[in-house]
C-alpha cells in the first residue's frame, strides 16, 4: 500500500513537471510569435554608408511609357504617391545589406502600359554585369529577380537599376536605382539561422539590419501562404518600418 502511494506521488510529480515544461514552451513560442509579428526593420548602425551614390530616374519614376504620360503629369511628378511610382523595395536611403552572393531583388511596378521591366546589376565601377527582363502581364504588382550568374563580393557596394521597357522603344525609359552590399555573417548567426524556422529567420534578419534577406524570406512566405493574417501583419510591419506600407496589399509575383 505504501509502495503504491509513493509510486502515485512520483507519477503526479512527473506529470506536474511535464506540464510546466510543455506550457513553458508554448508560452515562449507565443511570446516569440507576438514579438516577431511586432518586429520591424532596424537599420544597421555598425556598417559605413555606401560608397556609391544614386540619382533619380530619367523622365521621372512613374513607370509610364512616353505615349501614356501627359505633360501635366510630368510637371507634378514629385507630388505622386508611392503607389504611382516605380519603386525598389528598400529602406528610405535606398541602401541595404545582404549575406547572400546571389540575393533576391524586389521592386514595385505601378499600373503601366509598359510591356516589360528590366533589372540591371552594376559592379562598384559602374559596369553592368548582369541583366534580367521580366514580361509584364498584370500591374500593379511586386516582382523580383535573382542574378544567378553574378556573385556579389563581400564588402563591396553594387548598384541595381529597374527600368520599364515600352512597346515603342522610348529612347529614355524611366528607371530607378538601389544599392546593395554583401557582408560576411558571423558564425553564431549562421548557427542560429540553421535551427530557425522561416519566420524566425525574418525576425533575426530584420533585427540585425539585413534587409534583403528579411524582405525575401517574408515575401516568399507571403506567396506560399497568401491567406495568413499573421504573415500579412508581419509584412505590414516590415514595410511600414521602411515607409513602404502603402504597398502592403499589392500582389507579389515570382
Amino acid at each position: 500500500m505504501l509502495r503504491k502511494l509513493l509510486d502515485r506521488q512520483l507519477l503526479d510529480r512527473y506529470f506536474a513537471l511535464w506540464a510546466i515544461v510543455v506550457f513553458g514552451e508554448i508560452a515562449a513560442c507565443s511570446l516569440f510569435l507576438a514579438d516577431a509579428k511586432a518586429q520591424t526593420f532596424e537599420p544597421p548602425s555598425s556598417n559605413p554608408s555606401p560608397t556609391t551614390t544614386i540619382g533619380g530616374g530619367r523622365r521621372g519614376s512613374d513607370g509610364q511609357c512616353l505615349k501614356d504620360r501627359d505633360i501635366e503629369q510630368r510637371n507634378i511628378k514629385n507630388k505622386q504617391s508611392l503607389d504611382q511610382q516605380l519603386t525598389p523595395l528598400l529602406p528610405p536611403n535606398k541602401f541595404g545589406l545582404t549575406i547572400s552572393s546571389t540575393p533576391q531583388f524586389f521592386a514595385y511596378i505601378p499600373k503601366t502600359n509598359a510591356i516589360a521591366v528590366e533589372f540591371t546589376l552594376e559592379n562598384p565601377q559602374g559596369k553592368g554585369i548582369a541583366r534580367k527582363r521580366l514580361e509584364l502581364t498584370n500591374t500593379p504588382s511586386i516582382v523580383n529577380v535573382q542574378f544567378e550568374t553574378a556573385s556579389l563580393e563581400v564588402g563591396k557596394d553594387y548598384k541595381w537599376l529597374i527600368s520599364v521597357v515600352c512597346e515603342t522603344g522610348d529612347p529614355e525609359d524611366a528607371f530607378v536605382e538601389g544599392i546593395i552590399r554583401r557582408i560576411k555573417p558571423e558564425q553564431p548567426l549562421l548557427k542560429k539561422l540553421e535551427k530557425a524556422s522561416a519566420i524566425e529567420k525574418v525576425y533575426t534578419y530584420a533585427k540585425l539590419g539585413i534587409w534583403y534577406e528579411a524582405l525575401a524570406e517574408l515575401a516568399n512566405l507571403r506567396m506560399s501562404q497568401p491567406n495568413s493574417n499573421d504573415l500579412k501583419t508581419s509584412w505590414l510591419n516590415l514595410l511600414k518600418s521602411s515607409s513602404l506600407e502603402t504597398l502592403v496589399n499589392v500582389p507579389i509575383t515570382n
